[in-house]
């Protein structure tokens, strides 16, 4: 258990936390989102037409492309789900048994997977890996994705950061909006929800957050649920207090 009594105040714009405890999103918060969720797919259509299936249209509207990044399926969905999704796009459009359906999604994934570079996937956005590296030196600091836990290290390895408390999709029965995984952070934290901030890209985020007792910051997208919002984390700034 991670332990810390040390409090920072932080400032998003006009709004301000004091916190004893910090939580990130992984994916849109920390490292590219959904304009990189839309590059992988597109591997994914490619790889999908090269084996001879025709399902981008009707994937398109299953992972919701073209949606709302906040609520689409292709920003939140842990990688089983899109391996699910895009069985399911090859059954509409093909009709072949599920088993192989199954089997097709899995090769796919893992055949676009051989493809993208760690650069891709986990070079930190603007102001991340700084402000990551700050609160740490403070606050115990938690990441709470839907991603696995192995691609959170792989990230970490590569930002050559000494590993946080990490909770995934995983590790809890419910995801996200659900509380579950804050709660385990929480816990393994020692510290009250109503003392963490989270700072996310999606409504889920915002929805576990609340749902737990926590505050939740929106980056790069205005979510009018959340507690505040920042176009990027170059924009918030921390003071330690005594």
């Amino acid at each position: 258990m991670v332990t810390n009594s040390r409090k920072v105040k932080i400032t998003c714009g006009n709004d301000e936390f004091v916190v004893k405890g910090v939580v990130f999103d992984k994916d849109g918060v920390l490292t590219g989102g959904f304009d990189l969720w839309k590059q992988i797919f597109s591997l994914y259509m490619k790889v999908a037409s090269q084996k001879g299936l025709c399902v981008e249209k009707v994937a398109i509207d299953l992972f919701g492309v073209d949606e709302d990044p906040s609520i689409a399926p292709l920003s939140l969905c842990t990688m089983e789900e899109a391996k699910c999704l895009l069985a399911a796009a090859i059954w509409l459009m093909h009709k072949i048994d599920w088993a192989t359906c199954r089997k097709l999604s899995q090769e796919i994934v893992e055949e676009a997977q051989r493809v993208i570079s760690p650069e891709m996937v986990y070079s930190p956005l603007p102001g991340a890996k700084e402000l990551f590296t700050l609160l740490s030196q403070h606050v115990p600091v938690a990441i709470a994705t839907s991603d696995s836990r192995s691609n959170v290290e792989e990230m970490f390895k590569f930002w050559q950061v000494e590993l946080p408390i990490i909770v995934s999709a995983e590790d809890v029965k419910r995801g996200k909006p659900f509380p579950d995984m804050l709660l385990k952070v929480s816990s393994l934290m020692g510290i009250p929800c109503e003392d963490l901030v989270v700072f996310g890209d999606s409504l889920g985020d915002v929805q576990m957050a609340h749902s737990a007792g926590a505050k939740a910051v929106a980056v790069g997208i205005r979510i009018p649920e959340a507690d505040s919002w920042v176009q990027s984390l170059l924009e918030v700034s921390v003071e330690v207090l005594e």
